[in-house]
């Protein structure tokens, strides 16, 4: 501690005053020892009083040299100095806020401990409510399960209302088709309906002219042999009456094609028996729209009391007529009708559900690759619900 105290020591400073005031001291007696011998007077004192007048003044220049010198030499006198009364306030000012800081502290140091009290009883309620949660979740798991569980079946029971919404309006149309036909076949024997398909083939692309007129030649006799096969008359009697310019646009809009075309042999108007029947040739763009073995439609049935297998079945098929319309499938202008069944597998497939004793899928499955022509040429695969094994959208 000692030694540090004499390191700290500003030993040039303190010798610098020493040396001054010695000489100072030295130049004064001097001054005074000479003054004394002349005897001289100032200021018309006596020489003994000059000389300690001399004196004095002496120790004043003392003083003042120390004060300069410790101005000059040192920052600290000099701020002591001139600037104590500043340096005093400014410490007045800063013990007051070092007080009011402290005071702030202490005032923090409550509410830290008020703070520290307030998270430890909000973290024993959110341990509470955790250990509520973790008895409340598997009801809420539970219940989200019956929510969904519900929530399917009104979709489920929704489609099926729309389905059957949709079937209503159209067993009107088709009723309404059958009256208008049964009012014209009471007025006169109705050979063929207008719009109705009399035959249809597909044109290959790039085929040459001359296939291509022989498949119009072909056209033109299916429409005879469909004509003669309902009226009962020769197929050499019945006179179609075509526009000869108009098969030629026709002929020239398959010829040479890059893409594949289908014509179809649409009846023009009504005629009854004995008239000219009227036909014209549609060109239509043919694409593939599904392949063999796609399918088509897929439905879960819930086999229940009083169901009725056969009223299922026509429902998923009627589903299917609308999903291939949908598709770009041209339907009959006719019937609205694009697909075909095999009786036999229909039945079959009534039987099958009839007996089913759960929930079974029932697939509509293309029978073979499909065009925008058409005919939908399905079958039905019938198998337990949990055996599907890709989805198909319904």
């Amino acid at each position: 501690m000692q030694i540090q105290i004499w390191s700290d020591m500003n030993w040039r400073l303190i010798l610098t005053l020493i040396l001054l005031s010695g000489t100072l001291a030295y130049l004064g007696d001097v001054l005074g020892m000479r003054i004394g011998k002349r005897r001289i007077s100032l200021f018309g004192l006596r020489p003994r009083d000059t000389s300690r007048v001399i004196t004095a003044f002496t120790g004043i220049l003392i003083s003042i040299a120390i004060l300069v010198t410790m101005t000059v030499i040192s920052d600290n006198v000099r701020t002591a100095l001139f600037s104590m009364k500043f340096i005093q306030g400014q410490l007045q000012t800063l013990t007051r806020d070092l007080q009011k800081s402290r005071d702030e502290a202490e005032l923090m140091a409550i509410n830290l401990v008020g703070s520290e009290t307030r998270l430890q009883e909000q973290q024993q309620k959110l341990a509470e409510v955790q250990s509520e949660l973790g008895t409340v979740a598997p009801l809420l798991d539970e219940a989200r399960q019956t929510l969904a569980r519900i929530q399917a079946e009104k979709e489920q029971i929704e489609q099926e209302k729309l389905a059957l919404s949709y079937s209503v309006e159209e067993l009107k149309e088709e009723a309404e088709a059958l009256r208008k036909g049964l009012i014209q076949v009471r007025s006169g024997r109705i050979a063929v309906f207008a719009r109705e398909i009399l035959g249809q083939s597909a044109v290959e692309p790039m085929s040459s002219r001359g296939d291509v007129e022989r498949i119009f030649q072909d056209l033109r006799r299916q429409a005879e042999f469909v004509v003669a096969a309902r009226t009962g008359q020769p197929s050499a009697e019945i006179l179609l009456a075509v526009d000869l310019e108009k098969e030629a646009e026709r002929i020239a809009e398959c010829t040479e094609q890059s893409s594949r075309k289908f014509v179809r042999t649409v009846a023009e108007a009504n005629a009854v028996f004995g008239e000219d029947i009227r036909v014209v040739y549609e060109v239509y763009d043919s694409v593939l729209v599904y392949r063999k073995g796609e399918i088509l439609y897929r439905r879960t049935v819930y086999p229940y009391e009083g169901i009725n297998a056969e009223t299922e079945l026509h429902l998923i098929l009627r589903m299917v007529n609308r999903k291939a319309v949908a598709d770009d499938i041209k339907p009959d202008p006719v019937t609205g009708n694009v697909g075909a069944l095999d009786g036999a597998q229909f039945f079959e497939a009534v039987d099958r559900l009839s007996r089913a004793g759960g929930p079974v899928s029932v697939e509509v499955v293309a029978a073979e690759d499909i065009h925008t022509e058409g005919p939908v040429r399905v079958s039905i695969e019938i198998r337990p619900a949990g055996e599907n094994t890709q989805p198909v959208e319904e």
